[in-house]
């Protein structure tokens, strides 16, 4: 086999392989999450927050709502409703509809992030879409609070989200 020949042949190689771990990861980081769930129902909170910080930490949207869930309420971590946050937010970019839902509480009321009414519409219009019927009964409820232009401004924000993710194929 010539050099060219063979340069060609590793970089295929490492293009396969770069392709396949993703998928081969996230397989691996999802049944660690089955295991952490299970470690949880069971009271074991210091074992299950490790295992989903592992499974979350490598881009798992169950393991992050489940941190964020275990951060608000103090399980196996003192209560940290910032930390709390940041889990639902990086949960719910991936579409997880129950974080979208308790992300917009969460900036409804400024629990662990600034009081934002137009994230708080964005966030529970996004869950709404996803069939949350509470996520639209939680933004009826929210609208009388904004105006106008805050609501439009909302909208324009999941619509420019949508957009960005149907263009990408990423959240």
């Amino acid at each position: 086999m010539t050099v060219s020949v063979r340069c060609l042949f590793g970089v295929f190689a490492l293009l396969c392989l770069l392709v396949a771990t993703p998928a081969i990861a996230a397989d691996l980081d999802e049944s660690g999450v089955g295991d952490a769930i299970a470690d949880y129902t069971q009271g074991r909170f210091d074992l299950a927050r490790r295992q989903f910080e592992v499974a979350a930490n490598a881009g798992s949207a169950a393991a992050q709502y489940h941190l964020g869930l275990m951060h608000a309420r103090g399980e196996g971590t003192t209560p940290d409703l910032v930390a709390a946050a940041r889990w639902f937010a990086l949960a719910a970019e991936q579409d997880h509809a129950h974080s979208q839902f308790i992300l917009g509480h969460m900036y409804a009321r400024g629990d662990g992030v600034a009081r934002d009414l137009v994230s708080a519409h964005m966030w529970f219009s996004a869950a709404a879409a996803a069939g949350w019927w509470k996520a639209r009964e939680a933004r009826e409820r929210l609208v009388p609070e904004m105006t106008p232009a805050e609501v439009a401004r909302a909208s324009a924000r999941l619509a420019a989200r949508e957009r960005r993710v149907e263009a990408t194929g990423h959240n």
